[in-house]
């Protein structure tokens, strides 16, 4: 596993992370339906990192294992943090 790719595969995350919320933020939040929104722009955004990613890595164990945090902890926390705002109003 090599350092490059790994930073790549993060900072794919946290691009896409960031302009998903932030595309929730201004033109979803508060409509009808946003939550449901949110998760049809989410699963599109993870499908496209996803397939980033796998291309740009070498297939190896190692490789899906950290691919797979990634991912747990990336939907985590833009869950974590979509829901908090759905609660909040």
């Amino acid at each position: 596993m090599y350092f490059f790719d790994c930073f790549i595969v993060i900072l794919l995350i946290l691009i896409f992370n960031s302009a998903v919320y932030i595309i929730f933020k201004k033109y979803m939040y508060g409509k009808e339906n946003s939550a449901m929104k949110f998760l049809v722009l989410n699963i599109g955004k993870d499908v496209v990192w996803l397939a980033i990613s796998l291309v740009l890595m070498e297939k190896s164990k190692g490789n899906f294992l950290f691919l797979v945090v990634c991912f747990i902890i990336s939907s985590f926390l833009i869950y974590l943090s979509v829901i908090k705002l759905i609660n909040k109003s």
